[in-house]
């Protein structure tokens, strides 16, 4: 596998610092020393700072997300069927061994009274999640696909709060339990 450049370096490290400290508790100095970069390629590569560097993180894993979930749709026979994988696979993302990692868009969300910015980036990785559901939805023959994407959507939002604060991947695991006794009702 070739080696990542420093640009997505940064990219991967913010992500997974804004998601388990927020944005506010991350500051330039700690995404450095995790990344072991100097303050010049920070700036080099995002001229806007840490703002900037926080939407293209943002954008690079609700892209991987939305990866995710067409991975877990892929051979699904009904849209149940891939949302219940869909749960599996954002716990399986989201649980650590040591902690829960905070949904990217909900750690933008939090930021945005200092950068207001900030939330145009969280509405589009939604939007994009949004669409790729409800892409799917239609795909496997459902009434009103955007209404299945939302609800969708706003069950794994809630649910991963939920896993947040309980520190636990056991709110996933509720979830695909219930979806999985909707689908056989």
């Amino acid at each position: 596998m070739p080696p990542i450049s420093t640009r997505d370096h940064l990219i991967r490290t913010a992500a997974t610092l804004f998601r388990q400290k927020g944005y506010s508790g991350v500051g330039l100095a700690e995404i450095l020393a995790v990344a072991g970069l100097p303050k010049g390629s920070l700036y080099h590569h995002f001229p806007g700072g840490k703002r900037e560097l926080a939407e293209a993180a943002t954008l690079w894993v609700g892209k991987m997300i939305e990866k995710m979930v067409d991975r877990a749709f892929e051979d699904a026979t009904d849209f149940q069927e891939g949302a219940i994988r869909t749960c599996q696979s954002v716990e399986r993302l989201t649980v650590q061994e040591d902690q829960v990692l905070a949904c990217p868009v909900m750690s933008m969300l939090q930021a945005v009274s200092q950068e207001p910015e900030l939330r145009d980036v969280a509405r589009t990785v939604l939007a994009d999640w949004k669409s790729c559901l409800a892409g799917h939805a239609a795909r496997l023959g459902m009434d009103d696909p955007d209404l299945e994407a939302e609800q969708l959507l706003v069950l794994l939002q809630g649910t991963w709060i939920l896993a947040l604060a309980e520190q636990s991947g056991a709110p996933f695991e509720r979830l695909a339990e219930r979806l999985s006794h909707h689908r056989q009702a």
